[in-house]
């Protein structure tokens, strides 16, 4: 699930050389990024990653992680919009998305849209259940198509 610290695959690299090849059921050169279930009752953003060694990223000047998984998206009613609800929050969308672009042929082979985990509160005064931002980012890839 870990890569070599210091090795930043590119949006181009992480299409091209991942994501497109596990959708053909090409095995990857080695098992950097696992098969998670990262939306769903039985999903939260630190039960999904409780084997990421954490203290390894850790500095005195900021706290900051990068991990890949790989997620099958659960559409609602079969239809285009997809459900990004968890047991205890929700990934809100915080960018429309990014076209990425092979560079050599020029052709669009994925999209890249941001997310941040919003946890759940308990019901307020008002009956309505309010949200906590819950310090989680996320970056979502997809094929194009």
């Amino acid at each position: 699930m870990r890569i070599a610290p210091g090795v930043v695959p590119s949006d181009e690299e992480l299409i091209n050389c991942y994501l497109l090849k596990v959708s053909m059921g090409i095995p990857l050169p080695w098992n950097w990024m696992s098969e998670k279930e990262i939306y769903g009752e039985t999903a939260d953003p630190w039960e999904v990653l409780q084997d990421v060694h954490w203290e390894d990223f850790h500095s005195e000047t900021k706290f900051k992680h990068v991990t890949y998984v790989l997620t099958k998206l659960l559409r609602v009613n079969g239809k285009t919009r997809i459900a990004r609800r968890t047991k205890s929050g929700t990934w809100k969308g915080q960018t429309s998305g990014k076209e990425i672009y092979d560079e050599s042929s020029g052709n669009l082979i994925g999209l890249s849209k941001m997310f941040t985990f919003y946890k759940n509160k308990p019901k307020g005064r008002s009956g309505e259940e309010e949200e906590e931002h819950g310090h989680w980012v996320m970056q979502e890839f997809s094929l194009a198509g």
